[in-house]
């Protein structure tokens, strides 16, 4: 697996959020935070950019425990995702303005 990096474990479990980009693949990370400890978990979303999550339409999400497996789970997932997105056949900037305002109508 490629090196992904990723905050450790404690910067999510203090409620702290994530977000990255990869080539094309942007991501981020929102920690979930219950009383019940075994409630908590990891959520996240993915969309191919040139654009912020503000102007983009996310294409996948996922939850992951949040512990050390479920950010190791996290980031290999990530990882997929990435190498799916990167994949594609580049956009020209006309067409990824033209996707950005068709996301948000």
């Amino acid at each position: 697996m490629p090196d992904f990096f990723l905050p450790v474990l404690s910067h999510f479990q203090n409620e702290n959020p994530w977000s990255a980009s990869a080539g094309r693949l942007r991501y981020r990370i929102l920690p979930t935070i219950l009383e019940n400890e075994a409630d908590c978990f990891l959520t996240a979303e993915v969309w191919e950019g040139p654009w912020s999550y503000e102007f983009s339409t996310v294409e996948e999400s996922k939850a992951f425990p949040l512990t050390e497996d479920g950010l190791e789970a996290l980031r290999g997932w990530i990882v997929q995702q990435s190498d799916a997105v990167n994949a594609r056949p580049p956009r020209t900037m006309a067409e990824d303005d033209q996707r950005r305002k068709e996301s948000k109508g």
